[in-house]
């Protein structure tokens, strides 16, 4: 109920703020799939998950469940910690079983914002859990979020990419920034 309730909120203040332009929502499969985003604005979260057809599951800093009301409000809204920084194991777990279970997940696969609003280099997180999961990975470009009112901003949610055995974590973070590279010029 609250996570309904929320969407369509953030969905509202969204489209009062921005000029929204959003494409390739068709591209969001059924059943598993990683939204590998970049991010350069607390927004985009609520931009993405606004926007996509079904729940959204993202990993957020450690640092915003430190309230009993913000870690419920989060969990709620599909959120659930990761500690940056290192290789953690339980949020690691925790996605490759929403995986397994058919979920929508998505992941700023930068690690953080963007200062410059430049696509930064990659983590090897999203080649881990691609490799891992097999799960379809949609390159998900989002601009616009930093501007100011009324401004142009919108999300692209780009084909389905999957990657065969044996490429290294690395590459396929690459490619996803390639992709998503693709999409920021396209």
């Amino acid at each position: 109920m609250l996570y309904k309730t929320a969407r369509n909120l953030a969905k509202l203040v969204i489209n009062i703020r921005f000029k929204v332009k959003v494409r390739g929502q068709e591209n969001i499969p059924d059943g598993a799939c990683i939204l590998a985003m970049n991010h350069t604005s607390n927004f985009d979260p609520l931009f993405v998950g606004s926007y996509t057809p079904r729940k959204m599951n993202i990993m957020a800093k450690e640092e915003l469940f430190k309230s009993k009301f913000g870690s419920y409000a989060l969990r709620d809204f599909g959120a659930f910690p990761v500690k940056r920084g290192e290789a953690d194991l339980k949020s690691l777990k925790h996605t490759l079983k929403l995986l397994k279970n058919g979920e929508l997940f998505a992941i700023f696969f930068e690690g953080t914002r963007s200062k410059t609003g430049e696509i930064q280099d990659p983590k090897k997180g999203i080649g881990f859990i691609a490799a891992k999961s097999k799960a379809p990975v949609v390159p998900t470009y989002i601009y616009g979020t930093k501007n100011g009112w009324f401004q142009k901003a919108g999300v692209i949610f780009g084909e389905p990419i999957t990657f065969e055995e044996g490429i290294s974590y690395e590459e396929i973070a690459l490619k996803m920034k390639e992709e998503i590279e693709k999409l920021k010029n396209a």
